[in-house]
């Protein structure tokens, strides 16, 4: 693979390929069977001499030379939750510019949930494919990698745990927070030549209810030394195993169950309208 420079730092220097892919390295993103990938591209102004499609490729052509078996990154689409209906090939993700490259990749794998899909390259189809019908909970994507038996990672490129860690809703679910409620979206799914009409659960907050703006779980992550960051112009790369976070999401909890909450919540009310929802 070519060195190539991609984002220029505050200083005017190039961020090049092989600096990339040295972080990469050294966040230990390589040491996985499975890596789940938030993206943010954050790095700095990309080199106006490559097109969108090049850089995109050569972003996810590093991260594939990691060797990794399976690379697996978001397609939440939240198209119920949306009142929109939803199709497996064309439902554009609003995940980040390499989630929807990678998701259109034609080795790429699309599972068929209506509100946090995943798309996958590689060979453990199982995370994706004859998945339940509750999208972060019970045999969703999230609890089979839980149950990969700790051979898998989670990493931050161009982005931040404390900002996109959709996994923490995993957990949350499995605890049963007392600030959340299982609530069922109805739609259609569209997969190839075939239509159906289906219902899917999501763990959704209470009308009112906002999340923590403290990085308090970031930052419990990076003093054990679980969470690898690397600085990478003006954002960074990091990783961390799903078991380490899944323990240290667990012990906050049980510590206090509205450990990742601002404020106490109000009434459980279950007033639900959403419009161009992206997170959960």
């Amino acid at each position: 693979m070519n060195d190539l420079d991609l984002f220029q730092d505050a200083g005017g220097s190039w961020i090049t390929s092989s600096h990339i892919r040295a972080l990469l390295e050294k966040t230990g993103a390589a040491d996985a069977r499975v890596l789940y990938i938030h993206t943010g591209l954050t790095f700095g102004p990309p080199n106006p001499k490559l097109s969108r499609r090049e850089m995109l490729d050569h972003l996810y052509g590093l991260i594939a030379s990691l060797g990794v078996p399976t690379i697996c990154v978001p397609t939440y689409t939240f198209s119920f939750c949306n009142g929109e209906d939803y199709n497996v090939q064309t439902s554009r993700s609003q995940m980040g510019a390499l989630n929807e490259h990678i998701r259109k990749l034609p080795a790429a794998v699309r599972s068929r949930d209506p509100l946090l899909s995943t798309a996958l390259v590689g060979e453990d189809r199982d995370l994706v494919e004859n998945l339940g019908k509750h999208s972060i909970g019970e045999d969703s994507t999230f609890d089979r990698l839980h149950r990969h038996g700790g051979n898998a990672r989670f990493l931050f490129f161009g982005a931040l745990p404390s900002q996109c860690f959709t996994y923490l809703h995993y957990v949350e679910e499995r605890l049963k927070v007392p600030y959340r409620y299982d609530r069922e979206f109805t739609g259609k799914i569209t997969d190839g030549d075939r239509t159906w009409e289906d219902t899917y659960t999501l763990f959704v907050r209470y009308k009112g209810v906002l999340p923590t703006s403290r990085t308090t779980l970031e930052d419990d992550l990076l003093a054990q030394g679980l969470l690898r960051r690397e600085t990478c112009g003006a954002s960074s790369i990091s990783s961390v195993k799903e078991p380490d976070a899944y323990e240290a999401m667990v012990r906050h909890l049980k510590r206090d169950p509205l450990a990742f909450l601002d404020a106490e919540p109000g009434d459980r009310n279950r007033e639900f309208a959403a419009r161009n929802m992206v997170a959960l």
